[in-house]
């Protein structure tokens, strides 16, 4: 399938819509009770103080963190121990920046209306789904015993972020320029 039609379906679907018009009035609704603060964190949630948003930078830390942990997890596979520590934290600063991400993500998704928010939503949700196979492959990696498994979790969480960041990209894209 390709992501043209996958857009076109996502956009379509009506339950993202009734979801979206659910939760982006709570969260507009969270700045909008916190007076002048609650604006100030908006602002700069946004990246107004930065002048470009700050999502896109931000979904940057645990892209890479991630892809550090796949290639120190690789060197483990050829028998590089020392190599451990390392795809354990770089799993850990993905996770950190996913927060970060998401933040700032659902802040700049308060702003799309009809098919973007759609999209900005799906974009979200599958993010999330990638997040907490991350979760488990750290929580799988402090266990001995399944060491081994977490691989498999890393693999299926690389494999669903690469789709869903190019969604989001593309979501991006278009709401920029639209």
């Amino acid at each position: 399938m390709d992501q043209k039609t996958t857009i076109n379906r996502i956009a379509e679907t009506e339950w993202l819509e009734t979801a979206g018009d659910a939760i982006q009035p709570a969260v507009l609704n969270a700045f909008k009770a916190g007076g002048e603060t609650g604006q100030a964190i908006k602002n700069a949630l946004h990246g107004t103080w930065l002048g470009h948003p700050l999502h896109p930078a931000l979904t940057d830390v645990p892209v890479g963190a991630w892809t550090t942990a796949a290639v120190l997890d690789g060197l483990e596979l050829l028998g590089e121990e020392k190599y451990k520590p390392g795809a354990d934290a770089a799993i850990s600063v993905g996770l950190v920046g996913a927060v970060g991400a998401a933040v700032t993500g659902l802040t700049d998704w308060t702003g799309t209306t009809k098919e973007r928010r759609k999209i900005g939503l799906m974009h979200g949700m599958l993010n999330a789904g990638a997040t907490v196979l991350y979760i488990t492959s750290l929580f799988l990696r402090r266990r001995k015993a399944t060491r081994g498994r977490q691989s498999a979790c890393r693999c299926s969480a690389m494999a669903w972020s690469v789709r869903r960041r190019t969604w989001g990209g593309t979501w991006y894209m278009a709401s920029r320029w639209a």
